[in-house]
């Protein structure tokens, strides 16, 4: 035994002697001397590359010399001597000069790690648009080649994430070809098609990866082609004339499961399509040579939304389950000369019954509502509006009386402002065309006599878009500039023609914008913005901001901000110019606009720019007011992703200042609707017992959005339904009630007209000696409003099972 001890310790004193020996031969000036030490060394480096590093600057040396014949094996030694001091740059920088002898496909730590520094520093090149060397792309193509031809999934995502990153279209395109060639082709072409929505922020880049999926979907190379993800993919790059195409070809096969299949297109466009996208689609059936097939006609059908409304109209209607007693009770107690309950009491209905047409409670409580007077009518009115959503049929026969005064009429111009306003929302969720709705309805229901009026309520009318919008155009003209009647026809008009683009309807809102009034202005701006939906538009863009900046009514510049974010919306950078004049104006409205365009434009895209902005803007702006919106609309930009909401406003939620604790609610509200998340839940529980009363609000609502969709027996449901409910039979107990400081009026502050705008506005009386009798109103709409959302939807256990209500929160 001592023995071999002794010949162990004789071998490793050896094997030591010749390894100082191999390295002691770096200092030789034989070049073959040389290169035979730095093969012992390479062959040994984890255990010999301490001594070596002694003599890396000869290494160094070695590699930078031109006649060593060794180049590469030098820089690649040096590069392992430096991966084992942690200096990474440099192992990177000598591996790259390697050459072939750096071998990207082995597993060891060594090359993962100069691999993963390699993929990094390329990517980030790349990303800023610089050129990266010669050396560090031929190693990421090698990198890329190599894991293209394994066929471990996780490794071929790797491939599709990197190509990606690093913006090489021509890579990714190369490494989808391999892949499709595996079994898993048509799976990982899917996870590049979501990781392209979600994770690309250049919008440039996105569309030719978009186009480049687009076209190995509809391949048949590689089997059947996936028509309906080439669909969103055309659907994602703004081509209708490409989804025509498409659907013409499946349509002109004439086979059963093809004509399948273009029924299936035709309900997800109408479902993630803009009005005008599907227009397009059947004005090109409309003119093609299948025109004339019944398949053609059901695809028009479909498109047109008849099918989807009608349809969901009988469900809403079949399956409702809101309960009439809520409301009910709230009439009960709120006292009848309250304009501010009143009204919050009809919006709530009408929320509870959204989409169902049924209307009970409001023709049981004529009486009641005959007592209304000004806007409260115009509220009550414009609120079968979303009673009836989708019911286009006879929407004209169910608004009549409130339309015409030959029908028996009205003498209030607020109920017949309320009526175009409610008209809309009847016809907003629907694209019908020309062609398949009928009859079109000439010119203003005033002008007709009443027999002929009676002749036509006796005929089921289904009123097209175009046909609205020529009613509700008709309506502007003879208003005679009434300034209730136009605010009225310019929502319902926006609302009918939204994302037409249409620049004779534009230019008529402009001219209404242009009448210098309040009321009618802020409707104006309002319906341009929609009518120009996502157009991106610079002309109108400029025209709305120069009068924006003329104006003396912050009405108007109010309107004129929510319209340029809607004129932005889903345009991403290219709303980078118009974002950077308006976030940086003097104007705070004009700030609060610049937050505005930040959220439609970047909507749902977590876009790290975005975010980042806004985040900045709401803890340096001057203004509470653009600070709180600055908060709640990053609930916009994270909508896809409402824990990342929670983790970016967790800690603002104990903000000193209450706008904001304010901008926090809202923002939850808005990411987390639907979810339930628990986090959610809890940090919405601990602002709704908040100190000031406005956050209270704000966070009653937000918790009832964000648990929306449970069913009854759930605990977070029941102990809040518990808590408005006590809330609603005592509200003196929980709402403090002082009278209006003299000389100031308590005004109502909301009008559902103009939900988005004044919901918002109403935070900037966070003074509690401020309006205290108008509070106290407000909080009652609160508390309708958290009701209201409890019934929406109420369908129990009696659910569509193609409807996936957790994924697309209404």
């Amino acid at each position: 035994y001592a023995s071999l001890v002794h010949t162990r310790r004789l071998w490793r004193s050896s094997e030591k002697l010749g390894q100082m020996n191999a390295i002691a031969g770096l200092k030789e000036s034989d070049p073959q001397i040389q290169s035979y030490a730095l093969k012992h060394i390479n062959s040994d480096v984890n255990e010999t590359w301490s001594q070596a590093s002694l003599l890396l600057g000869t290494i160094e040396q070695l590699y930078e010399e031109p006649t060593f014949p060794n180049r590469e094996l030098a820089a690649l030694v040096a590069s392992k001597i430096y991966y084992h001091l942690a200096v990474y740059e440099d192992a990177l920088h000598f591996a790259l000069g390697s050459g072939s002898l750096f071998d990207v496909s082995e597993t060891s730590d060594y090359v993962c790690c100069i691999v993963g520094k390699c993929l990094d520093k390329y990517t980030k090149l790349r990303q800023a648009g610089e050129t990266p060397e010669p050396k560090l792309e031929k190693m990421y193509n090698a990198v890329v080649d190599s894991w293209s031809a394994s066929k471990d999934v996780g490794q071929l995502k790797e491939v599709i994430g990197l190509t990606i990153g690093s913006r090489r279209l021509d890579l990714l395109e190369r490494a989808l070809k391999q892949i499709l060639d595996t079994e898993q082709g048509k799976g990982l072409l899917k996870y590049c098609l979501d990781m392209a929505i979600q994770h690309v922020y250049d919008r440039e880049f996105r569309q030719n990866v978009l186009k480049l999926l687009v076209v190995l979907f509809q391949s048949e190379q590689y089997g059947p082609p996936d028509y309906i993800n080439a669909m969103h993919c055309w659907i994602l790059t703004n081509e209708p004339s490409e989804v025509s195409k498409m659907t013409l070809d499946l349509l002109s096969k004439k086979d059963e499961a093809m004509d399948d299949l273009a029924y299936n297109i035709g309900f997800e466009l109408y479902a993630n399509c803009p009005p005008a996208f599907c227009k397009a689609i059947i004005d090109t059936l409309a003119e093609s040579d299948v025109k004339d097939l019944d398949s053609a006609k059901k695809v028009t059908h479909i498109l047109s939304g008849k099918v989807t409304s009608e349809l969901h109209l009988h469900f809403l209607y079949d399956q409702n389950q809101a309960d009439v007693s809520i409301l009910i009770n709230m009439k009960k107690t709120i006292e009848s000369r309250s304009t501010v309950l009143s009204n919050s009491l009809v919006i709530a209905n009408s929320l509870m019954y959204c989409g169902t047409s049924v209307d009970a409670f409001l023709r049981d409580n004529l009486d009641w509502l005959g007592r209304f007077t000004n806007w409260a009518k115009f509220t009550a009115t414009a609120s079968l509006g979303l009673i009836h959503r989708g019911h286009v049929k006879k929407s004209l026969d169910l608004l009549a009386p409130y339309l015409t005064s030959a029908a028996g009429g009205v003498s209030s111009p607020y109920e017949e402002g309320g009526a175009l306003y409610a008209l809309g929302l009847i016809h907003s969720p629907v694209c019908h065309d020309n062609a398949v709705s009928g009859e079109p309805v000439s010119g203003n229901p005033q002008n007709q006599g009443q027999g002929e009026q009676q002749d036509q309520q006796q005929q089921p009318q289904q009123q097209g878009q175009q046909q609205i919008i020529n009613y509700l155009t008709d309506a502007i003209r003879n208003a005679q500039q009434n300034e209730q009647i136009l605010h009225g026809a310019c929502l319902g008009l926006g609302l009918t023609a939204m994302t037409l683009a249409d620049e004779v309807i534009c230019t008529q809102l402009k001219d209404l914008l242009n009448m210098d009034s309040a009321v009618v202005g802020e409707a104006a701006a309002l319906g341009i913005g929609m009518v120009m939906l996502g157009s991106a538009d610079k002309e109108i863009c400029q025209e709305l901001m120069e009068y924006g900046q003329e104006t003396q009514h912050e009405k108007i510049t109010r309107g004129i901000a929510m319209a340029l974010s809607l004129i932005m919306y889903n345009r991403e950078d290219e709303a980078d110019t118009l974002i950077e004049t308006l976030c940086s104006h003097k104007d705070a409205i004009f700030r609060c606009g610049g937050v505005f365009v930040i959220a439609m434009a970047y909507a749902g895209t977590a876009n790290s720019g975005a975010i980042e902005r806004l985040l900045n803007m709401a803890v340096t702006d001057v203004s509470d007011e653009v600070r709180r919106y600055a908060i709640a609309f990053l609930g916009f930009l994270t909508f896809k992703k409402p824990k990342y909401c929670i983790d970016l406003v967790r800690l603002l939620s104990d903000s000193y200042n209450p706008h904001t604790r304010y901008g926090v609610a809202m923002a939850i509200g808005i990411a987390c609707a639907g979810t339930n998340l628990k986090d959610a839940v809890e940090i919405l529980e601990r602002l709704a017992k908040d100190s000031v009363d406005c956050i209270r609000r704000m966070a009653f609502i937000s918790l009832a959005m964000v648990i929306i969709h449970q069913p009854n027996g759930s605990e977070k449901v029941d102990a809040l339904r518990k808590t408005l409910d006590e809330r609603i039979k005592v509200p003196g107990h929980f709402f403090t009630v002082d009278a209006c400081p003299e000389g100031k009026q308590a005004v109502p502050w909301f009008r559902i007209e103009s939900f988005p705008c004044h919901l918002f506005e109403q935070p900037n009386s966070l003074d509690k000696n401020q309006h205290g009798a108008s509070n106290c109103g407000v909080q009652w709409i609160c508390i309708c409003f958290c009701l209201s959302f409890f019934q929406i939807y109420s369908l129990s256990s009696v659910r569509s099972p193609r409807t996936s209500w957790s994924a697309h929160p209404p």
